[in-house]
């Protein structure tokens, strides 16, 4: 699978806007009031999750992930909903010829395999909570060495401190190659914050940052964006975004 990241930085004062237009082509009835969503009438994936940024840069910000089975069908579908007539009319009814967003910042990544070892067993569902995303800037050469620290290492370590994994992911396509990216759920910020300086300080941690000072002469990753994000009640993410294999 590959997951489509859309980040939109969006201007002050036109959240409700960008979600809206993002909620009716994509989620909703189209407006036309058809029951599909115009995504639905051109092959184009729903999104497995949206949220708005509490912290993190470039806020206000709005994320939603689209699932792709291969880049040829993003290539196939994705274009020719751009088009849409309707599409045009509903962008401009809600943008009113001001600016909606600053920014657009679009990355492909792949499902990672360490993320199989990772998957949340519990039923599908949606997982509310307070979500987190941490992309890892990574040095050439490095990234099968990080995929397998985060997914034997940091990941179990956030678990037990109460994260659940929403996923794991590794960059196809973006800027700043090569890049590895994980979505954790959180059930509350409380939580989350207690983890954050817990997580530094657990002994498996400790170690493998530890191992990698001897043997490299530092760590494996030590740049990394962190958002904190709340999921959309009308695009909650399912566990383990909907993924089954």
């Amino acid at each position: 699978m590959y997951y489509e990241f859309r980040f939109y930085a969006v201007a002050p004062g036109r959240l409700p806007d960008e979600m809206a237009l993002v909620r009716s082509v994509a989620v909703d009835g189209a407006p036309d009031g058809a029951a599909h969503s115009l995504w639905d009438r051109y092959g184009v994936p729903r999104p497995v999750g949206s949220w708005i940024t509490l912290t993190g840069r470039n806020r206000p910000g709005f994320l939603y992930v689209v699932p792709w089975d291969s880049l040829d069908q993003r290539d196939a579908h994705l274009p020719r909903f751009w088009t849409d007539p309707l599409w045009s009319a509903r962008r401009a009814e809600l943008t009113g010829g001001h600016t909606l967003v600053n920014d657009i910042e679009t990355t492909i990544y792949t499902a990672l395999p360490e993320w199989a070892a990772l998957r949340d067993p519990a039923p599908a569902a949606p997982v509310p909570g307070v979500h987190e995303l941490r992309v890892y800037d990574l040095d050439t050469g490095t990234q099968p060495e990080a995929q397998r620290v985060l997914g034997a290492v940091d990941l179990p370590a956030a678990m037990s401190l109460g994260a659940r994994v929403l996923g794991l992911f590794g960059m196809v396509l973006g800027a700043d190659r090569p890049r590895l990216a994980c979505l954790l759920a959180w059930p509350d910020i409380r939580t989350q914050m207690q983890a954050a300086e817990a997580l530094d300080r657990h002994p498996d941690v400790v170690a493998q940052r530890a191992a990698e000072i001897a043997a490299r002469g530092g760590v494996i990753y030590d740049r990394m964006d962190q958002y904190l994000l709340q999921p959309m009640a009308w695009n909650m993410p399912h566990t383990n975004l909907g993924a089954t294999t």
